[in-house]
């Protein structure tokens, strides 16, 4: 069970997708940078620069986004 929830551009060859996926029947959060293995056209692999974590997490994962958010808005308003 794969479910994208969200993906965007790290760079010209990278992307960050989000997802939900499933290990040994738990339901996991995989945020994970895929690369364009093709030459003629396009085909995105995982690469082992990621996280996976239970969705139980999520608040926490959630909190500590919000924090980094704040801390980051404090930076460019300096």
């Amino acid at each position: 069970m794969n479910m994208k929830i969200y993906e965007f551009q790290k760079n010209a060859l990278e992307t960050v997708i989000i997802q939900f996926t499933e290990f040994k029947g738990k339901k996991l959060i995989d945020m994970r940078v895929f690369y364009n293995a093709g030459v003629a056209q396009e085909d995105w692999r995982p690469s082992k620069k990621g996280i996976s974590m239970s969705v139980d997490l999520i608040p926490e994962l959630t909190k500590g986004l919000e924090k980094a958010k704040k801390a980051w808005q404090k930076q460019i308003n300096k």
